[in-house]
This record gives structure tokens, C-alpha cells and sequence, in this order.
């Protein structure tokens, strides 16, 4: 095959021959540094769509966008890496002069002074004081650091006091319990004069309230608190850190919607455990607040299981000066999201959906912001929108789906099957995604990273206005297919039930 592309390289060159004609682009976005510390280089360039190019005498594709490239072997030393496009009887060479070393890129070296801060950065610091917490306060599990921040363990109301047993880099150490510690972002709190008190919990309540079926448990003080669920039978879980029992009775009404009955353990002296088992396999979220000093917990009510009078947000990745990744010929993220996000958006409400977007245009907004206004217009579900990078920009890299909470498993699996309908690879279905729309408990929720902006291929596909509709399309088939798994399995629990009786 490469002996095939130099001949029809040489054909084109002697058809050529001496008449030049005005040249045409070669633009290198990847690939042109004058010293590299890897014997595996990639090349990519830009050129007009439709014309031939060749690396080092051998053919590439040029994509519908213009974009060409590959790999190219470095030898030690100096190398020339020549590059030409064709056009008709017209001939552009670029050459680029590439040294390769195959000693370790040198490090940057630090002055003490910056030595010493980078170092001291990182020391934790052992203290004791008290913060209250503020809006949109998280708890991580560790001090570990990650361009989606640390791992959360959950989202907590303002006003509840923590105590701090330490410090590192922008991080408080939080003492939940005897035993068990988390960590906060120091922005995320204030400090106060009040102290942590262990608490007893009083006697609660669960009724149906219209919306939601509702727990009420009394508390002295506001206590912090974390949540998951488990399924088989599905469950959510809340430790409240701080608290024993003194619960003496549980009041349960008998007209609940989505809970088939609660209790409580004590796992640890001041770890108090709720219990939630719910009546259904799919759980359509919950909230836990405050209420004075009493704790809420809200479980949702399933909706109608179609469509038509659903409302469902969507978000589209970054906007404003957060433009996400940037294809080879300078394809911003921010700007596909948005696009697809219109088009899934018109689509959806030709089926009677009630559609909130996360933003509407080029602007920036916060993951705090958009939180707000999806929680604010109690939707039943979230779909975010991105686009991936990384990996080779030579071949497909795929599509992927991710969630956080176990529950929302199904949800994700049902947009990435979609989307592998199309032939994609499988780039994976992640879980524990420590994406903050991903952290909510209080919808249903999936991130879809729809193709790579660092492939060319996908890129090409990525550009194409069809094939974004395409993409949409399957992913309204996915919604589609998350409402029938939801429904179906409440139909055969239905059967289970009535054959229980009989």
C-alpha cells in the first residue's frame, strides 16, 4: 500500500512538472516544534478540503474539513519532515526542521523560594476552629486534587457547622464524627463561634405529601449529612454525622406513593443511618434539607412514563470564556454543545417535552449556577452535553456516557446504546463521574461526551450539520428507551404483586 501512494505521489509530480501555479495552504497546528523528547511525532496540518497531501512522500487523507495528518518515526538528530498538497497541476511543500532527543526533557528548575511554597502547598497543618457552611457547599472524600476537583462525597445546605481539624493547599479537614473525617473547600465556608454538639434524634414522620413521599425527623441542631443509593432492592441510604437514636417511633402513612417502608440502624455511637426502600426499582430523586432544625427528606414521585409533558434539562457543555476543547481546525466545544443541544431541544418539545437549558447562548455559567435553575424548575431528568479530547487524532476514539450515583446507571447506558447504534467505538459507560451536574440526587442525570474534538475523523463527522442531527436523533431514541426499561420493570413488579396475593 505505501509503495502504491509514492508511485501515485510521483505520477502527480511528473504531471506537474515545472508549471507552479499560486500555492496552496498548508497550515501546521501540531507538530512544528524545533526540539522533541519523543521518537513518535504526530503532524497535523490544514489545508483546503478536496485537495491530496502527503507526508514525507506518503498519501494522507484530507478530511472534509481540511484537516491532514500522521505519525511520523523521528530518527536521533536532526530530522526534515516535508509536507505537500496538491491541487490540479499546482505543487505546496512546507518542510519542517524536527530534533529529536532521546534524553529526559529537562525540568523546570525552582528558585528555593518557590520550592519552598510549592512544598509547604502541599504540608497538612493540624488546627481546631469551626465554619459554618455556605451555599452550594460539597463535602470530598479526600484532599485528592483532579481537574474535576476532589471526590465528592455530597452536596450539603448552608448553615451547618462543621468542625475543622486541619488544613491543606485550599482544603479544610472536617470532622463528620468520632471516626470519620471529609474535606471542603475552604470558599464554601465561614467561620463561627458555635461549636459541634452530638445530637438525639426525636421521634419522625412519612406521609405523602401530593409531589413527593416526605420524611421529617426532628433534630436539635442541624447536623451534616451524606446520601447514596444501593439496588436489589433499591435504597437510599442517609448517615447523619453527630446524632444517636432517640427515635422512639416512626409514623408511616399508608398512602405512599414510592416508599414501601423506612428504619434506621446505628452503625456507628454518633452515626445515625436512615433507611429508605423504596417500592420501585427506579428511583426519580430526592432532596435533603433543613427545615428550621428539622431534616426533609423529599422522595420523588415517578412521573408519567412518556415524553409528552416531561420536563427534561439540558445542558450544553461550558459557553463564554470556557470554550472546552478546540478541534484541529478551530471548532470550539462550547459551540457544537450549543448546537446540539437546539437541535435535541426542537426535537424533544415535537413530542411534548417542556425543555430547560442550562444557558441559551454564549455565556458564562457556573456548575452552581446551573444547578439552581434545573432545581428551580423541578425537572424530571438532565441530559449534559460535551464533546471528548485526548488520545489519537489519527483514528475514531468513540463515544461514552457517564454517571455518578449507581441509580442513574440505566439512564446512561440507554443514551451510550444509542449512540453505538451508529457504528462508533465504544470509548465506555463511567461511572462514579465526579462531574458536578453528575453529583445532583435530585433528578435523574447523564453526561454524554458525544465524539473527540481531538480526532480528525470524528471532527469531520463533528463538522457535518446532518450528522449532528443524526446524534440527537439517537439520543431522544435513548430517552425513549429509559422510559420503556422504567415502565416495564413497573409492569412486572405489578405481576410479582398481584401473583403474591393470589
Amino acid at each position: 500500500m505505501k509503495n502504491l501512494k509514492i508511485s501515485l505521489l510521483s505520477i502527480l509530480l511528473f504531471l506537474i512538472g515545472s508549471t507552479m501555479y499560486a500555492e496552496e495552504p498548508i497550515n501546521v497546528v501540531r507538530g512544528e516544534q524545533d526540539t522533541v523528547y519523543t521518537k513518535k511525532h504526530n503532524i497535523i496540518c490544514i489545508t483546503n478540503p478536496g485537495n491530496i497531501a502527503a507526508i514525507n512522500d506518503q498519501q494522507v487523507r484530507v478530511y472534509k474539513t481540511g484537516a491532514f495528518g500522521m505519525e511520523v518515526t523521528l530518527k536521533e538528530g536532526d530530522n526534515v519532515v516535508e509536507i505537500t498538497v496538491f491541487k490540479n497541476n499546482s505543487r505546496t511543500i512546507k518542510k519542517l526542521n524536527i530534533y529529536y532527543s532521546n534524553t529526559p526533557k529537562p525540568q523546570k528548575a525552582y528558585t528555593l523560594a518557590e520550592a519552598e511554597k510549592k512544598l509547604n502547598q502541599n504540608l497538612f497543618h493540624e488546627m481546631l476552629f469551626y465554619v459554618t457552611s455556605k451555599d452550594g457547599a460539597y463535602l470530598q472524600y479526600g484532599d485528592g486534587e483532579d481537574r474535576l476537583g476532589g471526590s465528592k462525597l455530597g452536596f450539603i445546605q448552608e448553615g451547618i457547622v462543621l468542625k475543622v481539624v486541619g488544613e491543606i493547599r485550599d482544603l479544610y479537614k472536617i470532622q463528620l464524627s468520632n471516626n470519620r473525617y471529609a474535606y471542603m473547600e475552604k470558599d464554601y465556608t465561614q467561620i463561627t463561634d458555635k461549636c459541634t454538639k452530638q445530637v438525639n434524634t426525636g421521634s419522625w414522620s412519612v406521609f405523602n405529601n401530593g409531589k413527593c413521599d416526605r420524611i421529617v425527623i426532628p433534630l436539635p441542631e442541624r447536623i451534616p449529612y451524606s446520601s447514596w443509593t444501593e439496588l436489589d432492592p433499591t435504597t437510599i441510604c442517609v448517615d447523619l454525622y453527630g446524632a444517636t437514636n432517640n427515635s422512639n417511633w416512626i409514623v408511616q402513612k399508608q398512602n405512599l406513593a414510592m416508599i414501601d417502608y423506612v428504619d434506621y440502624r446505628q452503625p456507628e455511637s454518633d452515626v445515625f443511618r436512615v433507611i429508605i426502600k423504596l417500592k420501585e426499582k427506579y428511583s426519580w430523586g430526592y432532596s435533603i434539607k433543613y427545615d428550621g432544625n428539622n431534616l426533609i427528606i423529599d422522595v420523588k414521585h415517578t412521573p408519567n412514563l412518556t415524553l409528552k409533558g416531561m420536563t427534561i434539562g439540558l445542558d450544553a457543555g461550558h459557553g463564554g470564556s470556557a470554550s472546552g476543547a478546540v478541534s484541529a481546525t478551530g471548532i470550539k466545544e462550547k459551540d457544537l454543545t450549543l448546537k446540539m443541544v437546539y437541535i435535541l431541544k426542537g426535537m424533544l418539545e415535537k413530542k411534548g417535552v417542556n425543555v430547560v437549558l442550562s444557558r441559551d447562548g454564549d455565556q458564562d455559567m457556573t456548575m452552581k449556577e446551573r444547578k439552581k435553575k434545573f432545581i428551580e424548575n423541578d425537572i424530571d431528568l438532565l441530559i449534559s452535553i460535551h464533546c471528548n479530547a485526548g488520545g489519537s487524532p489519527f483514528v475514531s476514539m468513540g463515544t461514552s456516557a457517564y454517571y455518578k450515583h449507581l441509580c442513574n446507571r440505566d439512564l446512561a447506558s440507554c443514551l451510550l446504546n444509542r449512540m453505538l447504534e451508529l457504528g462508533l467505538p465504544n470509548y465506555g459507560l463511567v461511572g462514579n463521574f465526579n462531574f458536578s451536574l453528575n453529583g445532583p440526587i435530585e433528578y435523574p442525570n447523564a453526561l454524554m461526551e458525544v465524539l473527540f474534538m481531538s480526532s480528525l475523523p470524528d471532527e469531520e463527522k463533528l463538522a457535518d450539520p446532518a450528522y449532528l442531527h443524526t446524534l440527537m436523533q439517537n439520543s431522544v431514541l435513548g430517552l425513549e428507551d429509559y422510559m420503556y426499561k422504567v415502565q416495564s420493570s413497573q409492569e412486572q413488579q405489578t405481576k410479582v404483586k398481584s401473583k403474591k396475593r393470589k
